[in-house]
């Protein structure tokens, strides 16, 4: 499965569908012109000049993910011989979260990066990712499934159809990190724990509080005693120095979430084919790869210096618990997406099988630890 996916050439869905990866951002709003048209980018060709795409993501400059993002803009100008130049803007910089989608449809920016949650009820399959217990140990086994996904199931590739997608890709799973014990479904009741927006339902059928905090104001209110607890990859460890002010970590591999990566159709379009082959050749598959890896040793080394600074390190005792308990949240979720038209119970169980493949395929970096 992961030598065929590994083949692959170019990230489609079918002829019918689009022509053709915790948060950390920090806002500055603004906008860029329209990019050019496709006149104008022959034009610069004719005259020797770079074609100028702009990249904009949500992630600080500091951010591994910015490094990454940096890795690919080298990537697509090295194989066109710097026909491309791609300029990155980080942090927002050009168009907010939860806007970046309509700003790469009507051109205002080129490339983006940004996480699909911010866009409530405009991706309904995507946000699966974010269903308890799916099976994923890695941000590979969540990203190459998504990719499979888009591919495999129409209705999901069509939730991009007006954009030219270039990857989907999931962060590492979601772990707990605690001021004290969470290792049964006892433990967690009646705490106060900081969690994404979508995941509130999920910590209060748990019979626990949920707070939803920017990742940024996480450090302060576990410190104060706001919070109890925080659901974040095990990368957010690190970035924000959450070992200095929580002493467990609790490994359950709770959720995902999917970001996408996406360009301006009528912009990739404009392109001369070879360079059309470029941007093929350094998205989908090598995009996905890239960003997945680099999150999976993000997660491993969060939780390596966790265990160095004396970061209590378990897993769930009673996970059948924790599994039964939440499994009428995936229940509830299919049942909408269905009256809704989607196939959404042959969707997750595709899923949870494509996890476990490739899961199985290439391991996982907790593999290392000894919990």
């Amino acid at each position: 499965m992961y030598k065929k996916f590994r083949k692959r050439k170019k990230f489609i869905a079918g002829a019918c569908v689009v022509a053709l990866m915790l948060m950390l951002a920090v806002g500055i709003g603004g906008c860029s012109e329209q990019s050019a048209a496709p006149e104008g980018d022959a034009k610069a060709q004719e005259k020797g000049k770079p074609i100028e795409l702009t990249f904009n993501h949500f992630f600080p400059e500091t951010s591994w993910v910015n490094d990454v993002v940096m890795e690919w803009k080298k990537m697509v100008e090295e194989k066109s011989d710097n026909r491309l130049k791609v300029t990155v803007y980080s942090s927002c910089s050009l168009s907010q979260s939860g806007e970046m989608y309509d700003a790469i449809k009507t051109g205002t920016i080129d490339l983006c990066l940004d996480a699909g949650p911010y866009y409530s009820g405009r991706f309904p399959l995507s946000t699966a990712t974010q269903l308890p217990f799916l099976g994923a140990r890695s941000s590979q086994a969540f990203t190459y499934a998504w990719m499979d996904l888009y591919e495999e199931f129409p209705e999901f590739s069509a939730e991009y159809s007006d954009v030219h997608l270039l990857w989907l890709f999931s962060q590492g799973p979601a772990q707990l990190l605690s001021k004290t014990p969470i290792e049964t479904i006892e433990d967690i009741k009646g705490l106060i724990v900081r969690a994404p927006g979508d995941w509130a339902p999920h910590i209060k059928a748990l019979n626990a509080s949920a707070v939803d905090l920017p990742a940024s104001e996480s450090y302060l209110a576990l410190s104060k005693g706001t919070v109890n607890a925080t659901i974040f990859t095990c990368e957010s460890i690190s970035t924000w120095k959450l070992y200095e002010v929580c002493p467990h970590a609790t490994v359950g591999n709770f959720f995902g979430q999917w970001f996408f990566v996406a360009m301006n159709q009528e912009k990739y379009d404009s392109l001369p084919e070879d360079l059309q082959k470029v941007i093929d050749e350094c998205s989908g598959t090598a995009g996905a790869e890239l960003v997945a890896k680099a999150w999976d040793e993000a997660d491993r080394a969060g939780l390596e210096l966790a265990a160095d600074k004396g970061v209590k390190i378990a897993t769930l005792k009673d996970k059948e618990k924790w599994e039964e308990k939440l499994a009428p949240v995936t229940d509830s979720w299919i049942e909408e997406m269905e009256a809704k038209g989607y196939p959404a119970e042959q969707f997750v169980a595709r899923a949870k099988e494509l996890i476990a493949e490739y899961d199985q395929e290439i391991g996982s970096w907790q593999d290392e630890f000894d919990f």
